[in-house]
């Protein structure tokens, strides 16, 4: 492929094409790339880690890791123009599977979320109902069942895409870019659960914690500030977008390249806070490097 090759791209919105091998491009990969190392590794590291061992809390951290791997790799691919992805997109143009394919481990990292936010609900709030939880028991189906549901939830947006698209009614331009932010009713949906997490910390703080109640509190904090980065980074994502909406002169980019970047530094931010914040973490990099025992 050329220099000025171009591909139409979700990733980019509808209209807007990629410039393969431009500066916006290079750093997208780039982002993304030090995303997947660094995510790479850190799966590895929780993976072996005996404080993880038989924690449905582990589930989590794994999915939540995966997530932003496949993101990553998915943007790594969009970017570097890969004369594939070209195919997949001219091949696909009538029905939008490049988008449905990049944008399902964003939107699944939504529901990852939730279902986070329920499990420290309960590791938190109802210490004594958690053991014996079904949704507990089963968290390891339930964080498949995210994927599979996420799946289904995007199919169903583009597919009312698609009506709306050849619909010959008149539909504002707001309302049809409205119906983006539908995909964003799990994560809106995490903040009850992990807004009743922190009134129980609070109340925590004035008690003498045993040692599973204080591991209980930091993978509770540790998922509370990297909700709020996720949100934060969500929310630049949609007020971009309906400025673009509004004016895109008042945009020098398409709005979508902002999250393509943000995505990656979440994913790379919130391993380096969880390495910052477990020693055990620490402990398990030494042994790997073999500078421990």
């Amino acid at each position: 492929m050329s220099n000025n090759t171009s591909t139409s791209a979700s990733s980019e919105g509808d209209t807007t094409s990629i410039n393969c091998y431009n500066d916006w491009g290079a750093g997208i990969t780039t982002v993304n790339a030090i995303c997947l190392v660094m995510n790479s590794f850190h799966l590895i590291i929780i993976s072996r880690m005996l404080s993880l061992k038989d924690r449905p809390y582990k589930y989590i951290l794994i999915h939540i890791t995966l997530a932003d791997m496949c993101s990553a790799a998915l943007l790594i691919w969009v970017y570097s123009c890969l004369e594939a992805f070209v195919r997949v997109v001219m091949i696909t143009n009538k029905f939008p599977i490049a988008q449905i394919i990049i944008n399902w481990p964003i939107y699944t990292s939504h529901w990852i979320f939730l279902v986070a936010g329920i499990e420290q609900y309960y590791s938190i709030c109802k210490p004594l109902a958690y053991k014996s939880s079904r949704f507990v028991e089963k968290l390891s189906l339930v964080m498949i069942m995210t994927w599979v549901l996420s799946f289904c939830w995007i199919i169903a947006h583009a597919v009312v895409g698609i009506i709306i698209n050849i619909s010959t009614a008149v539909i504002p331009s707001w309302f049809r870019h409205s119906i983006t932010t539908v995909n964003y009713l799990p994560l809106i949906l995490a903040a009850i659960p992990l807004t009743m997490v922190i009134m129980e910390l609070t109340r925590m703080r004035k008690k003498t914690l045993v040692a599973s109640q204080r591991q209980s509190l930091r993978a509770s904090v540790y998922l509370i500030i990297i909700y709020m980065i996720f949100t934060f980074f969500c929310l630049l994502d949609l007020v971009t977008t309906y400025i673009h909406i509004v004016d895109r002169t008042l945009l020098k980019f398409p709005a979508q390249r902002l999250r393509n970047i943000t995505k990656a530094f979440y994913g790379s931010l919130n391993t380096a806070i969880y390495g910052f914040r477990t020693k055990a973490y620490r402990q398990e990099i030494r042994k790997l490097l073999g500078k421990g025992n």
